[in-house]
């Protein structure tokens, strides 16, 4: 096994957090202390929102106007899933699984846009599905 995460062998050694990957949270503490977890939430908290503002277009009158917001969040989406693979490549190095959501991400939810509106609304659902599955193999 490796040194404990934040104890040091010398003064002059950094500390390594490789040592995360071996180690299984036990606490909720441990869980949300953990960088990569906080940046995994706060993605999903946000395709959660974006989910939601684009169920509230559905009205045609209303599409127009909110249509730049959901792109926008869209947007907002994926630089934080890219800060989410930058930190846990950092801590504990991505898994073929992190980068095939973040490739969902940005190729599959665009081109069901001009599918259909509910195709897009279930893609962009299992992608939300996906974000959890990270969060629960990846990271816990």
């Amino acid at each position: 096994m490796g040194q404990p995460v934040g104890v040091r062998l010398s003064p002059s050694a950094p500390i390594s957090f490789k040592v995360l990957s071996n180690m299984q949270a036990t606490s909720l503490s441990e869980v949300f202390s953990h960088p990569s977890f906080l940046t995994i939430l706060a993605t999903i908290l946000i395709v959660i929102a974006n989910i939601m503002i684009g169920v509230s277009m559905l009205p045609k009158d209303v599409r127009k106007k909110r249509y730049k917001l959901h792109r926008a969040v869209y947007g907002v989406v994926l630089i934080s899933l890219g800060i989410f693979l930058a930190v846990t490549h950092r801590l504990l190095d991505n898994s073929w699984f992190n980068y095939f959501v973040m490739v969902y991400f940005l190729t599959v939810i665009p081109l069901s846009r001009r599918w259909n509106v509910t195709a897009h609304a279930i893609v962009s659902s299992v992608g939300l599905v996906l974000l959890v599955g990270i969060a629960a193999f990846s990271i816990l």
